[in-house]
């Protein structure tokens, strides 16, 4: 991996993040990169939008009247804000089950407001709280639209799980044997393949006629959409850049350093990895690329200012350094 930000303090780089940036056409063709395009990594939460198009396509929107931004949950990484919570139990109430369904453990939420409420109200934190509740809400739906047994739908061998393997292995173009499986933080599989096939599978959302189009376009449509649903109402990037833009770029985060975003103008997808895990590096390599393939304009580069060059504080809220991103991408 090659370094892409570097980390000041005062006059002197202090720490580089090293990484790569795959970035394809709706045909899966690379045509701008930066590193190891075959490191073989995991998307973590970034995977989402892919693993949310079986559940698009077994009708269980339909079936349980759920909508556009109840598909937006089933995407997210959200901050636990009431919102969210509302939004996932809204979907295992039209589904006739509980937060006592869900399998992805619980955590403090990523908000800090909505858990200091929360414990201000004397409530207490439960799996719907979990960032990836929407994500789990919609595969018990699936689960209920299909009759597929909702006690073991984290398992790799349900028939859930085993119909995301397919579905990335086709988008990705990589063999399911091929596909690298391990177990995400909230419990259920997650997969790892090249950066490359990364790009070719999200950039597929952006090819008409593709296989599943009509899902990914419902995807597409109500992330932009409800961008706040995907991640939070503040201090979240990939919220902020689909905001800025209005919808037009669709993006994910994931954990340990990935993010991917699909520009449905440009019909171009890119895919990031940092090296090192840290998502802080993230927003400007980002904006670095989309600003160098003219994908946002000026106005909305500087409404997300703060992530162009984010800076680094001390504990007094004084700016002690910056985070700069710093390479040049290979254009094919």
């Amino acid at each position: 991996m090659k370094p892409f930000v570097r980390v000041t303090r005062g006059a002197v780089d202090e720490s580089w993040h090293a990484g790569a940036i795959a970035v394809a056409n709706p045909e899966g063709e690379i045509v701008a990169s930066y590193g190891d395009l075959d490191f073989f990594t995991f998307a973590r939460s970034s995977c989402k939008p892919i693993q949310a198009l079986p559940v698009v396509e077994s009708g269980a929107l339909e079936a349980f009247g759920l909508d556009e931004s109840h598909l937006a949950l089933m995407c997210a990484s959200h901050s636990s804000e009431p919102m969210h919570v509302e939004k996932a139990n809204e979907i295992l109430q039209s589904i006739g089950l509980g937060p006592e369904h869900l399998v992805c453990g619980v955590h403090v939420p990523h908000s800090r407001e909505a858990y200091e409420d929360l414990l201000r109200r004397g409530g207490t934190l439960t799996a719907i709280h979990n960032n990836c509740s929407g994500k789990h809400a919609g595969m018990l739906a699936y689960c209920r639209a299909t009759g597929a047994d909702p006690s073991s739908y984290a398992e790799l061998d349900h028939p859930l799980q085993q119909a995301i393997l397919r579905t990335l292995s086709e988008l990705a173009g990589v063999p399911v044997d091929d596909i690298r499986v391990g177990v995400d933080g909230c419990g259920v599989p997650v997969h790892a393949i090249p950066l490359r096939a990364w790009a070719r599978a999200f950039a597929s959302f952006l090819r008409p006629g593709a296989p599943h189009a009509a899902a990914m376009k419902r995807i597409l449509s109500a992330m932009g959409r409800h961008p706040e649903l995907v991640g939070g109402s503040r201090d979240r990037f990939d919220t902020d850049l689909m905001r800025a833009t209005q919808g037009r770029i669709v993006a994910k985060g994931g954990a340990e350093g990935f993010l991917a975003v699909m520009d449905t103008r440009l019909g171009l997808a890119m895919v990031v990895k940092v090296l090192d895990g840290n998502a802080r590096a993230i927003p400007p390599v980002a904006l670095k690329v989309l600003t160098d393939l003219g994908a946002i304009s000026a106005g909305e580069r500087d409404s997300l200012h703060a992530y162009v060059e984010p800076s680094v504080l001390n504990t007094q809220g004084r700016e002690v350094g910056r985070i700069i991103a710093e390479f040049s991408l290979h254009r094919s």
